[in-house]
């Protein structure tokens, strides 16, 4: 793709077409199951490992909380910095999620 390039600053100015980039439309969003469904099975594990420490129940509560969880866990590790180091980084980041998913538990408990 070729370079950007600026907008001249005198208007009268005549920019060759070889030297002006059209860029594409804009894509929306593309939903790809092969990442989603991974993403809402590893929710539903960590809201499930969630409620065996707070208590909860239910599928659908299960990933919702988790993947609120993933959220939050991963929004503390780049906030803050503080990260769970197990060696295996699929592990790390379910610990995070886990974290996050309980704080998501207690803070709704705490709104309600």
């Amino acid at each position: 793709m070729a370079p950007r390039t600026r907008k001249p600053r005198d208007p009268d100015t005549i920019v060759p077409d070889e030297q002006v980039e059209i860029l594409p439309p804009g894509r929306g969003l593309v939903l790809d199951w092969r990442v989603i469904a991974p993403t809402v099975a590893l929710g539903t594990v960590t809201g499930f490992a969630a409620s065996l420490v707070v208590g909860g129940g239910g599928l659908l509560r299960h990933a919702v909380v988790g993947l609120l969880g993933m959220l939050v866990g991963q929004g503390l590790v780049r906030l803050t910095g503080w990260r769970v180091r197990t060696g295996y980084a699929r592990l790390d980041e379910m610990a995070m999620a886990v974290i996050g998913a309980i704080l998501v538990v207690l803070l709704a408990r705490f709104i309600a």
